[in-house]
């Protein structure tokens, strides 16, 4: 398992939907789900990492193996 400091990212794209590269590089950042799949799939990503990142008053953990 890796672990990455997101805080940058946490910032930048607080309260919305992100998609990732499975380095975590941002591929697209929307309002919904829906909207950050169909921008990434765009870009060529068909089957991205997505999350929700929340408000900087909340804890979060990304992970995926």
């Amino acid at each position: 398992m890796k672990f990455k400091n997101m805080t940058e990212i946490f910032t930048v794209y607080e309260n919305q939907w992100v998609a990732l590269t499975d380095d975590d590089k941002i591929i697209a950042s929307a309002d919904t789900l829906e909207s950050v799949l169909e921008k990434a799939s765009k870009k060529g990503y068909d089957t991205p990492l997505t999350a929700k990142i929340p408000d900087s008053k909340h804890e979060f953990v990304l992970c995926h193996l």
